[in-house]
């Protein structure tokens, strides 16, 4: 389906008015944009980017009011399987220039006297994109590197730490475990970016990376790439360490009233649910650093691609 996001940007120095003038509050981190709810970024541009669903009451119709709070507003929307972009920028609460884009009719919006768009882009629908980045720095799905953070209404329930520990833990405790495993990363690394975490094993160029989330739902998924060349061809294989798969039960007990209320009773979430995703990522580094080593099979290993394909 492609990208659909909204997104709002103002000057980073701005966070805590934007955050009052919306009554948002952070709530946690993720490792990426995209399925997470409202989620806050700064940019190394020194803009701070809010994004969140397509049509997300909090977002479009909010710029005008957030450049009040804020002094400017940038924002815009992506519907990337139709071929829809927009873009909009205000000051002190007024609109100075609008503009979207249609796959079918090319540049099908345009007010006031915006930038001239990018001349080196193959739709206007890319190029309405490209001048966000040149104006803010934020591209929306395709801006890596970033820290976000979860954001919810003021008063909703939330972590008593506001979910803010997971990355810094994640770099202090995991880091150290990838490097005796034979690991390089930089000294802070981005830790959601493939092509950080790496190592050479042989003729294999590895890299490793993680999804995470903390606030409403926390956890550590870890994911692992490994990729060679024999006789000029490439070869390799992208995948993730995920819960053990289970064999397939006999047809007689695939359903009693015992198992349904097994299946119906969940157990209480850990005490602190950081400490818990950190222990489980620990073991899951080892599952895919042995797997990475011998390419012995395991049921907690899951391949999504390999290539080039049988």
């Amino acid at each position: 389906m492609g990208v659909r996001l909204d997104w709002l940007a103002v000057r980073a120095g701005r966070r805590k008015a934007l955050l009052d003038r919306l009554d948002l509050e952070l709530a946690g981190e993720v490792s990426q944009e995209v399925g997470e709810g409202l989620v806050l970024a700064t940019l190394p541009s020194g803009w701070l980017v809010l994004v969140g669903p397509h049509d997300d009451p909090a977002i479009l119709p909010n710029i005008g009011p957030a450049s009040e709070a804020c002094g400017e507003g940038l924002g815009g929307q992506v519907v990337e399987s139709v071929g829809y972009s927009r873009l909009q920028r205000y000051e002190a609460g007024r609109m100075l220039w609008s503009l979207a884009s249609e796959a079918s009719t090319g540049i099908s919006e345009r007010s006031g006297a915006p930038p001239p768009l990018p001349e080196d882009c193959a739709t206007p629908f890319e190029a309405v994109l490209a001048l966000s980045e040149s104006l803010c720095g934020y591209r929306p799905g395709e801006t890596s590197g970033l820290a976000w953070r979860r954001l919810v209404r003021r008063g909703a329930a939330r972590p008593a730490n506001g979910g803010g520990a997971l990355l810094q833990r994640m770099r202090i405790e995991l880091i150290p475990l990838l490097e005796d495993l034979g690991w390089s990363a930089p000294p802070v690394p981005k830790m959601a970016d493939a092509g950080v975490i790496t190592r050479e094993l042989g003729d294999h160029r590895q890299t490793i990376w993680f999804e995470y989330a903390s606030g409403r739902e926390t956890y550590i998924r870890v994911h692992f790439e490994s990729a060679d060349a024999q006789d000029g061809e490439s070869r390799g294989e992208l995948g993730f360490v995920g819960a053990p798969r289970k064999e397939p039960l006999p047809v007689w007990k695939r359903f009693t009233w015992k198992r349904l209320a097994e299946l119906s009773n969940y157990p209480p979430g850990p005490a602190d649910p950081i400490t818990a995703a950190l222990d489980c990522a620990r073991e899951e580094i080892q599952v895919a650093d042995a797997y990475l080593r011998t390419g012995a099979p395991d049921r907690r290993i899951y391949v999504t691609q390999r290539w080039p394909q049988a």
